[in-house]
């Protein structure tokens, strides 16, 4: 009995194997085809014939077929590794652009606009913002900022060179022994006849304009800090583009949008850069005005205007001047009091920094159309605003200027 049992699962293994066989034959005719030449394709039809030709039970011509198949399919060969390779990195591709295209799309903030609740590539002041940096954004801003350090080696007056320049291969290697060196374009200054070298080429944007006062043309002496910081990389985010099909955009929320067939009202000109980041300030309906710097809404089918904190809670940390916080300025559209309706299907933008923003008060309504999503989490850099955006209250300091600059202090503070 136990002869027979043993025999029947022999046999029935075996004819497995043959199928295996049969089956994996056919199908490498059929899949390689393109690669194949027509002297292969002779050499696996033959042993497609061996194939039917042999019994299912037959154990010792089924292990030669067996081998003559791995002979004649070397899955090492080169063809066969590259082809497995491409095959995954197209489905990895693929699933990558689904995602992307349907789902998650990842976006860099472009400029300060959005400060400080998003920040693009910017300063920060290394012995300022010290008190307000955690251990965790301590420990990976060389990953994602580069030094931005001077101390004047002679007596002299700063001169930017105007030289902008790429750093060469061997400098970009070596400075990967320090990360917080590692950068690729970079700016020459000079001091009493010395060259120094700043990160970035737009150095007056991401540099100057958070110092107290612009380094060019001032006068230094020998030993006296300059500059003593870090240029951060911006905020990169993922952006959701699914809610937006079953949860309408709201007053105060933070969405992503496309600029075409946005043109400024002064020059009538396409705005600069494919997608923007703002603040929604009024949705279809609303009409809109500045007084105070503080904005002020009626909301469609009311008479009386409200404050714009009253109806978003999002916007209140705007009005606290706290953190770099400013409110609204009246310019544009809605310089002066003046008033404006949103279209209906339309949304009216405004950036955070309200004093350096490019927004609707200059090229009008956003329409629906133009909508790519909402702001999911920031993933890179690390740093105090690291996950899901806008939930933070500003930092504890005065909104300030300082003279002859744009960005408030406390924009270098993080």
């Amino acid at each position: 009995m136990t002869a027979f049992l043993r025999n029947l699962w022999n046999n029935r293994t075996l004819r497995k194997r043959h199928k295996e066989l049969r089956v994996t034959v056919r199908e490498l005719l059929a899949f390689d085809d393109d690669i194949l030449s027509e002297e292969e394709k002779e050499r696996y039809r033959a042993l497609q014939a061996e194939i039917r030709e042999t019994s299912k039970t037959d154990a010792r011509n089924i292990e030669i077929l067996e081998k003559k198949l791995a002979k004649l399919h070397d899955r090492k060969e080169f063809r066969y590794v590259m082809r497995n390779f491409l095959d995954v990195l197209a489905v990895a591709l693929a699933v990558a652009f689904g995602i992307r295209g349907l789902f998650m799309q990842p976006f860099k903030i472009p400029t300060s606009s959005m400060q400080p609740t998003l920040f693009g590539i910017h300063y920060v002041d290394a012995k300022e913002a010290e008190p307000y940096t955690g251990f965790m954004t301590k420990l990976f801003r060389p990953l994602g900022a580069s030094r931005a350090k001077i101390v004047a080696q002679n007596d002299g007056i700063f001169r930017e060179g105007g030289i902008r320049e790429n750093r060469s291969l061997v400098s970009v290697l070596f400075s990967l022994v320090n990360p917080a060196e590692f950068y690729i374009a970079a700016t020459r200054v000079m001091i009493g006849g010395d060259w120094y070298c700043l990160p970035g080429h737009d150095v007056v944007n991401n540099i100057y304009r958070y110092l107290d006062l612009d380094p060019q043309n001032r006068t230094f002496r020998k030993g006296e800090t300059v500059m003593d910081g870090w240029v951060s990389s911006g905020d990169h985010l993922f952006v959701d583009r699914i809610s937006l099909h079953y949860r309408p955009l709201q007053r105060g929320e933070i969405f992503i949008f496309n600029t075409e067939n946005l043109h400024t009202l002064y020059d009538g000109l396409p705005l600069a850069g494919y997608y923007y980041i703002k603040r929604i300030a009024g949705i279809g309906g609303d009409t809109l005005k500045i007084v105070d710097n503080v904005l002020y809404i009626r909301p469609k089918g009311e008479k009386e205007f409200r404050r714009a904190d009253e109806l978003c809670p999002q916007m209140k940390k705007l009005y606290s001047f706290r953190g770099g916080y400013q409110g609204h300025a009246p310019l544009g559209l809605l310089a002066d009091e003046q008033e404006i309706t949103v279209p209906e299907k339309c949304y009216f933008a405004l950036g955070d920094n309200t004093n350096n923003s490019l927004d609707s008060r200059m090229w009008g309504v956003v329409p629906h159309r133009n909508i790519i999503g909402r702001p999911f989490n920031i993933f890179w850099p690390v740093s105090r605003r690291w996950g899901f955006v806008d939930r933070l209250s500003p930092l504890d300091c005065a909104t300030r200027f300082p003279k002859k600059s744009t960005q408030p202090t406390a924009m270098r503070l993080q």
